[in-house]
């Protein structure tokens, strides 16, 4: 006789931030945990987006594919999946911004947010070149990379999806990364600064509350914003 398996039906909604797309999911098991617990205690950062990327994956019920997840998508429903298989409250701790003591506060991660913007996604750099922008995914992000000013250029180069003249239309992903890199570079700042902005206004995974200290008793607002504080 065999024994039964557990917990291999979805039976939770969540919406993908970026598509509005609504799937079904179920939480994560022993077997996902363990790959997430020895992967955050690696402390590489590239192991604990694959980690937690397979995670999402497993548990979700469908055909989604991590190249069509962008990094807000996976952060948000990681988030509401670990929600459902540990448990909806985590402690984060906060100091007192007025006598610097240490605060215990409780999230309740289901009413964690993945705040969007209405960004333009169409950009003039002049008046006959203009970029189409758009969220790179997941798997463009350069997780090797330990330069942060390099992985942001590299993340704003992903963001470009056409450059369009007045004679033809050019997809980015066709070009070599040598030729974006030149292209970036030959941008004034102001031209480059427009299309930072977009990058900057990329969804993100949003916590806001306030605590009262217990010591001072003095009133503090915070606000968190990413996936690794929850992890």
């Amino acid at each position: 006789m065999a024994l039964p398996i557990l917990n291999d039906t979805p039976k939770y909604e969540l919406t993908i931030p970026s598509s509005n797309k609504t799937v079904r999911f179920r939480p994560y098991l022993v077997k996902e945990e363990k790959i997430l617990l020895m992967a955050n205690e690696s402390n590489d950062r590239n192991a604990i987006m694959s980690a937690m990327t397979d995670t999402v994956l497993a548990c979700l019920q469908g055909d989604v594919s991590r190249e069509e997840l962008t990094m807000f998508d996976l952060e948000y429903m990681f988030i509401k999946i670990r929600a459902k298989s540990v448990g909806e409250s985590v402690q984060l701790y906060y100091l007192c911004q007025e006598c610097d003591e240490q605060n215990t506060v409780d999230v309740n991660l289901d009413e964690v947010v993945c705040e969007t913007n209405q960004t333009e996604s169409m950009i003039q750099l002049t008046e006959h070149i203009s970029l189409e922008m758009s969220y790179p995914s997941y798997t463009d992000f350069n997780l090797e990379s330990s330069d942060e000013t390099e992985m942001g250029f590299e993340i704003i180069a992903q963001s470009i999806k056409t450059v369009l003249t007045e004679e033809e239309r050019i997809d980015l992903s066709e070009e070599s990364k040598e030729n974006v890199k030149e292209f970036l570079e030959s941008m004034t700042t102001a031209q480059f600064d427009k299309v930072a902005e977009f990058v900057r206004g990329m969804p993100s995974v949003k916590y806001e509350s306030s605590f009262v200290c217990q010591s001072c008793g003095t009133h503090n607002k915070f606000e968190v914003r990413g996936m690794h504080n929850f992890f």
